[in-house]
């Protein structure tokens, strides 16, 4: 049996527990949080405005540099959603929905590589748990390589045909 003092104290201690187990917790998710000089974690995605370009939050950086930020995916362009172009509109369409999608059941999404483009955007690996966005669109037949320089103009009508590749 209990000795009164103990049942006095017992909720205290379960209560210094908790509070000990929610500190490493909370440090845990700090350190895994921290960024370095090419990579931003635990980004808040606020929105996609077509496959290849997304605006964020980057928590711990200033609001100036971090808060509403547009960033662009390295290594793609994504068929645009304002065209006149009814197969290019289309596949853009189905581009920034299956990103939409993506995001948001996303638990995790970081930057990595992070540069400047030439419009001085952020240009980076977008990484959604793990798995690479640019990848994801290109699979899905998407989006198509590109490295900033001269666009190409694919037949998004041939790639609405094509079946994803697995």
């Amino acid at each position: 049996m209990l000795k009164p003092a103990l049942i006095l104290l017992l909720p205290l201690m379960i209560t210094a527990c908790s509070e000990r187990l929610q500190a490493r917790e909370v440090a845990t998710i700090k350190a895994s949080c921290e960024h370095d000089e090419k990579t931003f974690r635990c980004v808040e995605v606020l929105k996609n405005y077509d496959g290849d370009t997304l605006t964020v939050n980057i928590p711990n950086v200033p609001a100036l540099i971090g808060k509403k930020i547009s960033v662009r995916v390295f290594g793609i362009d994504t068929p645009e959603v304002k065209t006149k172009n009814k197969c290019e509109k289309e596949a853009g369409r189905i581009a920034r929905n299956l990103v939409a999608s993506t995001l948001k059941n996303a638990k995790n999404v970081e930057l990595h590589n992070v540069q400047r483009d030439k419009y001085f955007r952020i240009l980076a690996d977008v990484m959604v748990d793990g798995r690479s966005l640019a990848d994801i669109l290109l699979k899905n037949n998407l989006a198509y390589a590109y490295d900033g320089g001269t666009k190409s103009h694919p037949d998004w009508c041939k790639s609405l045909r094509q079946p994803a590749s697995r």
